[in-house]
């Protein structure tokens, strides 16, 4: 099983991919978020074999939903709908802070790269908890 991670911001949508065994989680581009970007995920979807899609859920620090996560929650919905694919929305605390970290760790471009490491790491959290 094949799952893409999509971690939300308000201009970038971060989305990362496991391998084809489903078992790694690789960070995988940066993309504009715009009218465009459902065009662009149904192309990666179909180009990468997709079979699974979770994004990242802005919980509180207490596991609430807040106004960030009401807002997540509707794009999600609504882009279920254009790419006619569900998406599971995943408890993302910590995803940005962990990249930001693992990017400084590494000497890498936070700012360009910091988005699709927090997909992944969105990503890593499921492969862990989940019994794919």
């Amino acid at each position: 099983m094949k799952i893409l991670a999509i971690d939300y911001g308000e201009k970038n949508l971060g989305i990362a991919l496991t391998d084809d065994l489903g078992i790694i989680a690789i960070p995988f581009s940066v993309e504009k978020n715009n009218e465009n970007f459902p065009e662009i995920l149904t192309k990666i979807i179909n180009d990468k074999k997709i079979s699974k899609i979770i994004a990242g859920f802005p919980l509180n620090l207490k596991g609430q939903e807040g106004a960030q996560a009401i807002k997540v929650k509707k794009y999600f919905k609504e882009l279920s709908k254009k790419i006619n694919m569900p998406i599971d929305l995943i408890d993302e605390r910590f995803s940005t802070k962990i990249s930001e970290n693992k990017l400084r760790e590494l000497e890498k471009n936070i700012d360009k790269d910091i988005d699709k490491f927090a997909a992944a790491i969105i990503l890593e959290n499921y492969l862990k908890k989940s019994d794919i």
